[in-house]
Parts: C-alpha cells; sequence; structure tokens
C-alpha cells in the first residue's frame, strides 16, 4: 500500500505533474515520516520549483539517516552551491570522494565547487578523475565548471578544463565549442579560426557558430569573402535563426532593425523566465531609493572607469546604494576605489543566476542598472524574472537588449534618434547631453601637460599621425580603404593603431600594399603598463579617424579628453552614434558627419590645414572645462534625476514610459 502511493507520486512527477507528486508525498510523510524515498522525491520538488533552503534542510534529514548516501550527498552540495555557500560544498564533496572514490559525479561537483577558491590544481585533479571514471556522465558539469570559470574571467583555467575534456571525448562537438569559444576569449583568434572550420565542417546546426566564425576573422582582419559572410548572418538574424550573437552582430550591422530582431531571438532562447515568485521585502522601507548596479567590470575597466566618479557622487541622502559584482577581482586600485563609492558592494561572481536574482529581490532593490547586458560577463538571465522593481539597461551594451524585463535604457537623442524608438524593446530615458559619463583622468592628464617623445611612442619625428586605437574587429574593408586614400593623399602621414595580433598585422599589411601603401606606414602601439603612460602617449596624434558602424566610445571619450579631435561617421544603429553624441556635447558636432565621401573630405581637410586643426584643438583644449561632455557633477544630478522620476511614476502606478530629462526643446 505504501509502495503503491509512493509510486503514484513518482509517475505524477515524470509525467510533468509536480504539483501532484508533492501534494502525494506530503500526505505519505505525515502518516510515514521516515520514508526516505519520499524524502528524496520532495527534495527534487522543492529544489524543482527553487525552494532552496527547504531542500537543503530536507536533504540534511536524509543524510542524518543514511550518511552513506552518496547521490543524496552530492545532491545536498549542488544545493549548497547554488545558494552561495561553496566553501561547505565543497568539504561536503571532499567527504564523498574520500569514502567513494570511483563516484564519478562526485568529483565532477567538486571541480565546480572548486571554482572561485583559489585551488586549481585540485579543480583540474578533479576533472581529470571524473573524465576518467565517466566522461560521458561527468561532461554536463565539466562543462558548467569550465563555463564557470569563463564567466569569472578566468579564461585559462577555463581552457584547461574544456581541453582535459576533450581529450577524454575527442568527438564531443560541446567540448570542442567550448575549446573554441575560449581560445576567442582569451583573444587568440588566430587559433580558434581552425576549430571553427572543424565545427563548420561538421555540418550540424550549430547556434550562432556563422557569426562567431565571421567575428573571429574580422579580429584578425581577414576580410576575404566578407561581404557574402555579412550578408548571409544578416538574412539568417531576418529569418530568426541563431546566426549570431548581439554583441557580434552590432560589429558589422548598422540596422536597428535586424539588431532588434538579433537580440529577441538570443534572448528567447538564454534568458527564458522561470515565472516563479521571488520574494522580496515591502517596498518604501526606507525614504532612500535603493539603487543597484550590476556588473562584471567593477574594476580596471572601461566601465568602472567611466562610472567610478558617478558612484561616489550618488547623494546618500537620497539613494541607498548597491554594487552586484559578478567578475574577478583584479587587485587594481581603481576596483579598491569602487568598492568603497557603495554602501553594500556585494561579490557575486560566484553565483547562480537563479541565486543572483533572488538576492538582488532579498536587497528590496528598487531600481537595478544592468551594465552588462549583451557584452562579455553579461548575466541577462538573471534579470528574466524581474528581481528588482525597476530594470534599467545602460552603458555596457550599446543597443536594444531586445528584452521585455528591461524597463529602460538609458540614452540621448544623438544616439536614438526619435522616430528609432521602435526598434528597442526598452522605453528610453533622454539625458539631456549625452548618455555616456566621462572619466576624469585623461583631462587631468592633459591639464598636466603630460606629453611622451613621439621617438619613445614609436612616431617617426615629423609628420601627420592619424589614429585609431578601436578594436581591431572594429576595421572593416571600406574604412581601411578610406584610410589608405588618406595616407596616399599626405605623403607625410602614417596611420597609428592599437596593438594587435599577429595574423591581423599580416592581413592588415597586405591589404595597405594591396592599395599602394607602403605597410610600414601603419604603426602599432604596444600596451603601456599603466593609463597615464597611453594617455600621454595618445596625445601625440593629430587627428582620431573613428571605425563604422561600431563607433569608439571609451577611446573617443578619452582621445577628447586628451584634445585630440575625433572625426566620425554617424549611422543609424546606437553604436553607430556614440562618437556623435560626445561631439555635441562638447560643442564639435561639426566632426560628425552622414556620408563616406564626407567622413573623408573632412579628415583630409583637417590634415592639409594645419591652421584649422590647432585652432580645432584650441577650442576643444577651451571646452575641457565647461563643455557637458566633461561636467561629471552635472552628469551624476541628471542620472539621479531620471532615477527619481522614474521611481515617482511607479509610485503613482504609472506604467513605463519615454522619459526626457530635463527640458524638451528639441522634441
Amino acid at each position: 500500500m505504501v509502495e503503491r502511493r509512493f509510486q503514484e507520486a513518482v509517475a505524477c512527477w515524470n509525467a510533468g505533474r509536480p504539483f501532484e507528486a508533492e501534494s502525494l508525498c506530503a500526505a505519505l510523510l505525515r502518516e510515514f515520516p521516515g520514508h526516505l524515498d519520499a524524502q528524496r522525491l520532495l527534495a527534487q520538488i522543492l529544489a524543482s520549483s527553487s525552494r532552496i533552503d527547504a531542500a537543503i534542510a530536507l536533504r540534511r534529514r536524509i543524510a542524518a539517516r543514511a550518511p552513506s548516501d552518496g547521490l543524496n550527498l552530492l545532491q545536498l552540495a549542488t544545493l549548497l552551491q547554488q545558494s552561495g555557500e561553496r566553501s561547505t560544498a565543497c568539504a561536503l564533496l571532499d567527504s564523498v570522494v574520500a569514502s567513494q572514490p570511483r563516484f564519478a559525479a562526485a568529483h565532477a561537483a567538486r571541480a565546480l565547487a572548486l571554482v572561485g577558491m583559489n585551488r586549481d590544481t585540485e579543480l583540474l585533479a578533479s576533472v581529470e578523475r571524473a573524465t576518467a571514471l565517466d566522461a560521458q556522465g561527468s561532461n554536463p558539469v565539466v562543462l558548467q565548471t569550465g563555463y564557470q570559470l569563463l564567466q569569472l574571467g578566468r579564461a585559462a583555467a577555463a581552457y584547461e578544463v574544456f581541453s582535459r575534456l576533450l581529450a577524454s571525448q575527442p568527438g564531443d562537438i560541446r567540448a570542442q565549442q567550448a575549446c573554441v569559444i575560449t581560445l576567442i576569449a582569451m583573444n587568440r583568434y588566430e587559433e580558434a579560426l581552425p576549430g571553427l572550420t572543424a565545427l563548420q565542417a561538421t555540418r550540424q546546426s550549430i547556434d550562432y557558430l556563422p557569426g562567431i566564425t565571421l567575428h573571429a576573422k574580422l579580429q584578425c582582419c581577414d576580410w576575404t569573402d566578407i561581404d557574402a559572410a555579412r550578408a548571409a548572418v544578416t538574412e539568417a538574424v531576418r529569418r530568426g535563426e541563431r546566426a549570431d550573437v548581439p554583441l557580434a552582430f552590432i560589429v558589422h550591422n548598422d540596422s536597428p532593425a535586424y539588431q532588434r530582431r538579433c537580440a529577441e531571438t538570443y534572448v528567447a532562447e538564454k534568458c527564458v523566465a522561470q515565472g516563479k515568485a521571488l520574494p522580496r521585502p515591502a517596498s518604501g522601507l526606507t525614504d532612500r531609493i535603493r539603487v543597484a548596479y550590476l556588473s562584471s567590470d567593477l574594476r580596471d575597466h572601461a566601465v568602472g572607469q567611466l562610472l567610478v566618479e558617478v558612484f561616489e557622487r550618488h547623494d546618500r541622502s537620497r539613494f541607498e546604494t548597491f554594487a552586484f559584482s559578478t567578475g574577478y577581482d583584479d587587485g587594481s586600485a581603481l576596483r579598491a576605489r569602487i568598492r568603497r563609492s557603495f554602501e553594500h558592494f556585494v561579490d557575486a561572481a560566484a553565483w547562480s543566476d537563479r541565486t543572483l536574482a533572488e538576492r538582488i529581490a532579498a536587497a528590496g532593490i528598487d531600481i537595478l542598472v544592468d551594465l552588462g547586458g549583451h557584452s562579455l560577463g553579461g548575466r541577462m538571465p538573471a534579470l528574466a524574472d524581474k528581481p528588482a522593481r525597476i530594470q534599467i539597461g545602460f552603458l555596457g551594451f550599446p543597443g536594444t537588449s531586445g528584452a521585455r524585463f528591461i524597463d529602460y535604457l538609458i540614452a540621448d537623442r544623438h544616439v536614438l534618434p526619435l522616430q528609432s524608438r521602435e526598434f528597442y524593446a526598452e522605453h528610453v530615458v533622454y539625458m539631456p547631453h549625452t548618455f555616456l559619463p566621462t572619466d576624469g583622468a585623461p583631462r587631468a592628464a592633459a591639464r598636466a601637460a603630460l606629453a611622451a617623445p613621439r621617438a619613445a611612442a614609436g612616431l617617426p619625428a615629423t609628420g601627420f599621425v592619424f589614429c585609431c586605437f578601436n578594436g581591431a574587429h572594429k576595421i572593416l574593408p571600406e574604412m581601411f580603404a578610406s584610410w589608405m586614400r588618406l595616407l596616399v593623399a599626405v605623403p607625410d602621414s602614417v596611420l597609428w593603431l592599437r596593438d594587435v595580433a599577429g595574423a591581423a598585422k599580416r592581413n592588415l599589411a597586405r591589404e595597405a600594399a594591396s592599395r599602394d601603401v607602403d605597410p610600414a606606414r601603419i604603426l602599432f602601439a604596444t600596451r603601456t603598463t599603466t593609463r597615464t603612460e597611453h594617455y600621454a602617449r595618445f596625445a601625440l596624434a593629430d587627428l582620431f579617424l573613428d571605425t563604422h558602424p561600431y563607433n569608439a566610445h571609451t577611446t573617443a571619450s578619452e582621445a577628447l579628453g586628451l584634445g585630440v579631435p575625433v572625426v566620425t561617421l554617424r549611422g543609424a544603429s546606437f553604436a553607430s552614434r556614440v562618437a556623435a553624441s560626445l561631439l555635441e556635447a562638447c560643442g564639435l558636432g561639426r566632426l560628425a558627419v552622414d556620408t563616406p565621401e564626407e567622413y573623408e573630405r573632412l579628415a583630409l581637410r583637417l590634415a592639409r590645414n594645419p591652421a584649422e586643426l590647432a585652432d580645432l584643438k584650441t577650442e576643444l583644449q577651451a571646452r575641457r572645462e565647461s563643455a557637458a561632455l566633461f561636467d561629471t557633477a552635472g552628469y551624476c544630478r541628471d542620472l539621479e534625476s531620471a532615477y527619481e522620476s522614474i521611481w515617482a511614476r511607479r509610485l503613482r502606478g504609472e506604467a513605463a514610459s519615454t522619459l526626457w530629462v530635463g527640458e524638451r526643446r528639441w522634441e
């Protein structure tokens, strides 16, 4: 009789009727509280519905009665990891593998538990043992281990994990794909290309493979058949196929409509709402608005550099500030400074998406500002169930998230014209000048009259210096051809680029030679050890040539802060209009043009007219202390005004809608 009732519960569970299964288990346990199998099933049901604390308590009761039940201990450890108790989970798994050394799943789980604990030798040993005992069975957990390491910015360790898994299963597509993705994360694009070619040769349908392959080729400045590849990826995106990831797609496509399509397709697969209630404290516990920033880049990174002054300037009488940091601690002075700027700095790097969502909800966050979006390290899946009352996309990803669970996107009228709003899933917060905050360090460097000798920077003693320090993947052939025509037209000039890998250098040299330009006129700025050295060297450039359709963002801000004018080609998409926004905010909007022909003519005119260029630099220098672009205090006030207006709408019961910060004279 008891067994029949238990089997009924199992049948309901297997048939996808968890509520009935739970009811049957609960009834059975009321009569027979010691029924271990019913307890195990109930624990599984509780975990599946995110009642993690209750599931942990039940698993612990089972462990007390059945201490040798390795599977129960393994599941308990998994739950402890999900709740953020990684050390406790690891200690538990240590005991399991000690008593059951051939339990492959426990070795794999131990590797996962060791992520983020700086015990990589033990982690890799656990991976080795798990794959030796049961490579196929251990595959999902080992893959998860590697991807968690990758999420934490520890690509080298992730590559070791994936490589060992691939060695144990040479034909496994998922392990091959993981190795390739990790090579890309380590900027080893040339090494990744053969793996991408091999994956294509399998003729299996692998999500996002065409776009990832195109991205790797762009990073190598390999433009072979690029027009056909771009067209094929764009057409696949138009059809709603998983052909490209949003961050890679915006590099080569300037259509806001297609970018939205790409993002929505990605979100539909990767950011699925579970629809399970997230318990949170009641609203209005304090008279301050609880604002949280979510980012993997709260360190010496462009996001951290641009926002640290904003964080520091937040008015704590009106805002209670939180940071949920999902990236690694780089040990930098900037990381320490960012940590000090918040009232609550939470290291959430090791948390699962669900745990992250639960902790955000438990903190009672009123406004969550997601600084990652679809960028590398972003945690969009954690936001699908709306852990915060209002969720805002900002800064990290220059375009629409494609997600309905993001309420607002912070922009300005230059990056997101009114007529383009239909292509954005979010409601728009229009900042009065520019959406991009600026870092004061370049301006401080300029005021200190920092200057590096041209020779020390690898530049010729004389001659005009065209500069572009954007990533290699942003350099598309049509823009490079324009640059080469400029070098031909200005005989004493050089093109100064950010340092790139060997394949990109070889390809750029070949492309230059094919356009009758000596490759020796393309110079590369090697990485400096400090930002101060970078600024001193950067200021030696005469004119910054922007890329299209993915503009310079932080780099354009640095150039303008250092007194280097920027010429940009304004496109249709957010990413292609950022430099124009920055120029408008410092009174130099005339340097943003609308056609490739205008772009080239303007750059050539400035290169041939030193007096005009000198006047432009003088104008830029004069504006450094007064232009809106450089007014961080004013920017912070505008941002806080936006937060207060958004929150006031919420309290009044109003739906989210377009918000203009300041006057609407331009409408």
